[in-house]
């Protein structure tokens, strides 16, 4: 539905939500401190694991754990560590394959959240890198939040093309 009002329009949409549950960046007892967590769409494995061993170099970063997230080619990567915002910031757009929707929205919203509830008619989450590393995890799982939220996003309408 449209409405104009002069020179401005207002659109109102309706569409079906789903609720899916989702880690968040922020930490449990730590506001300002938050994990990495990166969102990938239709991007090639090996890319964004060349991508993620640099910067887990560059920053000395923990193990990274690259998740495959959906049967269509989707992935999530995490990895332990504590920093500022700022800095959650500054790693995860250095990476280029990051769903640059992802990015942004966490940008707005002050934190990241990744789904960890499966689709409907999609196979379960399954690790399939492990990127191991020198330094310590910082965190245990106890350090994390869990939100459930509503969306509409199907998983393919964000995707670059």
């Amino acid at each position: 539905m449209i409405i104009r009002l002069g020179k401005l329009q207002l659109r109102f949409y309706m569409t079906l939500l789903e609720k899916r549950v989702g880690v968040c960046s922020q930490k449990f007892d730590r506001q300002n401190k938050h994990i990495l967590l990166w969102d990938f769409d239709r991007a090639s494995l090996d890319d964004i694991t060349i991508s993620l061993l640099r910067v887990q170099r560059q920053y000395k970063l923990p193990t990274v754990i690259i998740i495959q997230s959906s049967s269509k080619g989707s992935f999530h990567a995490y990895s332990f560590t504590a920093r500022s915002f700022r800095e959650v910031i500054h790693i995860i757009a250095s990476v280029p394959e990051i769903d640059i929707t992802y990015l942004r929205l966490g940008m707005v919203r002050g934190y990241f959240t990744l789904r960890i509830t499966p689709r409907k008619h999609e196979p379960n989450f399954k690790i399939v890198r492990i990127l191991s590393s020198k330094y310590p995890d910082e965190m245990i799982l106890d350090d994390m939040t869990v939100n459930e939220y509503l969306t509409a996003n199907k998983g393919v309408k964000n995707a670059k093309g």
